[in-house]
């Protein structure tokens, strides 16, 4: 008599952990920068005695971090709801 034997399959699936662990350090990194960025340039674009196109710069630098921030916030919940 021949048994089915089945295969085994492992507790734990490391490639999809590993893929959640790369993909959590690279959105909590690229975060902070944005973060980082976005505080930095509001508070330069705060200063009252500098240039008009340096303010401006650092307008445009806010505005880009605030809308990377709320992608990335916004990617990350439709992922969740897809899984």
């Amino acid at each position: 008599m021949a048994a089915n034997v089945t295969p085994v399959t492992p507790l734990i699936d490391w490639h999809t952990l590993l893929q959640v662990l790369y993909i959590s350090a690279a959105c909590s990194i690229g975060l902070v920068l944005l973060f980082t960025l976005g505080v930095y340039a509001l508070s330069s674009f705060q200063h009252k005695g500098s240039a008009v196109l340096y303010r401006g710069v650092n307008g445009v630098a806010v505005a880009l971090a605030a809308a990377g921030i709320l992608a990335t916030v916004v990617w990350g919940f439709y992922y969740i709801v897809q899984k």
